[in-house]
């Protein structure tokens, strides 16, 4: 039997790139995912927006009847020294690291509670242990330890609702958003400071979702999962 036969999704951020891959690998695995996006998808989703989180659930609600797991995938990251950062991108790196995901848990909840297995992972950064990261700056792994904190108190909280939280934090992953930044020099001094040697691949980060929203993880909540190939041990 698919492991997510019968489960219901929405994967936010799924137009390219990592959340793109969840959604696929989820629906191989029998899940009905709706995939949220400001661009490229079935149906548009600004996490910022609290209006258009809301349309978002009611369409699950109308369409589904209700959800079984939400992927926390949207963000954004920044790459410049603490003292070039505009203050409008540390503000554009709230809205959508830390603010968007308050919208969609919060707003998502009412929709979970009851459902058997339900699950929520949120995507971290190896930048929130590390204060920045082979690219992310400090303001960037400063959103992404927020998303670890509430991880960590969301899965104390809705544990009685029966809602598991846990997130993945994983390295520098190849994707549309960092691709033109590796191809600098960062990717090969990012491989050089990873254990085994490659940088992350959409799929490793999918997999580790997988499991995360599964029957296999019933009994973890709370915790954040290093997908990172052992940068976060050098």
């Amino acid at each position: 039997m698919k492991k997510l036969q019968g489960k219901v999704a929405l994967v936010t951020g799924s137009g390219r790139g990592i959340g793109e891959k969840i959604a696929e690998t989820f629906e191989a695995e029998g899940c009905f995912v709706h995939r949220g996006d400001i661009q490229g998808t079935q149906r548009r989703m600004d996490v910022t927006d609290r209006a258009s989180v809301r349309a978002m659930m009611e369409h699950i609600r109308g369409e589904s009847g209700g959800l079984d797991i939400l992927v926390n995938n949207a963000g954004l990251i920044c790459t410049t020294p603490a003292d070039d950062t505009p203050g409008e991108v540390w503000d554009k790196l709230l809205a959508v690291n830390l603010t968007g995901i308050f919208n969609c848990i919060q707003a998502a909840i009412p929709l979970m509670k009851g459902r058997a297995g339900a699950a929520i992972v949120n995507i971290a950064s190896v930048s929130a242990e590390k204060g920045g990261g082979a690219i992310g700056n400090v303001w960037y792994g400063t959103t992404k330890a927020g998303v670890v904190a509430l991880t960590k108190g969301l899965g104390r909280e809705l544990g009685p609702k029966g809602i598991r939280v846990n997130a993945i934090s994983p390295a520098v992953v190849d994707t549309a958003m960092t691709h033109e930044m590796l191809a600098t020099g960062l990717g090969q001094k990012a491989i050089a400071r990873i254990p085994l040697g490659r940088l992350a691949e959409r799929s490793d980060v999918a997999r580790a979702a997988l499991f995360l929203a599964c029957d296999e993880a019933s009994f973890i909540t709370g915790e954040t999962v290093a997908v990172d190939g052992g940068f976060l041990r050098t």
